[in-house]
């Protein structure tokens, strides 16, 4: 994630105390796209990863002053993120993806696609497996795939971002490729499970 300098950060939350709305908006814009990325990857839910953002924001700005400047403003607003995220979950158990009341007249009338539909279907199902295997992992490991695999960030920054040693790091990565690897293998079968995960 990107970060303004911290005496800009500092300055905007003392505004905001203040009551400063074009200061909630800097900060917003600022750090919302990212922020909507890092819970999107943990939350697998537009409309659950905007809520969680507009919850984490509003928490937030709600107590400017509890933020000390000891770390960057993305890892500790990333911090209040992980806390809505697991609201979230726990209002959410019973969430599932489904598509009720499609038309199937309408996807009969669709013509023969020109590609390789099974090998298509079977990239997506393999994605969507992944998706779920990550999902499964305990915060810590997923937060630590979330660094190095999605903002490309190394170990050490990773570790920086999270707060953590890198080793610490490093140990959450080698843990959650071997519970990915795993989850894989009972899902769709030995043969594919280390093709994407090294």
């Amino acid at each position: 994630m990107k970060n303004l300098p911290r005496h800009e950060v500092k300055n905007l939350l003392n505004r905001i105390e203040k009551g400063d709305d074009t200061a909630c908006a800097r900060l917003y814009s600022a750090y919302q796209s990212d922020l909507y990325a890092y819970v999107r990857y943990r939350v697998w839910d537009d409309a659950g990863a905007e809520e969680v953002v507009v919850d984490t924001f509003h928490a937030a700005f709600r107590k400017p002053g509890a933020y000390h400047g000891l770390s960057e403003y993305s890892t500790w607003v990333c911090g209040i993120a992980n806390n809505k995220i697991r609201e979230w979950r726990r209002k959410n158990v019973k969430y599932t993806r489904e598509i009720g009341g499609a038309d199937t007249a309408l996807f009969d009338a669709v013509q023969e696609p020109e590609w390789d539909v099974a090998t298509l279907l079977d990239e997506r199902e393999m994605g969507e497996a992944l998706l779920e295997c990550i999902d499964k992992l305990p915060d810590a490991q997923r937060e630590a795939i979330y660094w190095t695999a999605v903002e490309n960030c190394s170990v050490e920054e990773a570790g920086v971002k999270s707060g953590a040693p890198a080793g610490t790091i490093k140990s959450r990565l080698f843990h959650a490729r071997r519970v990915i690897r795993a989850c894989l293998e009972r899902a769709i079968g030995s043969n594919h499970a280390g093709e994407r995960i090294g």
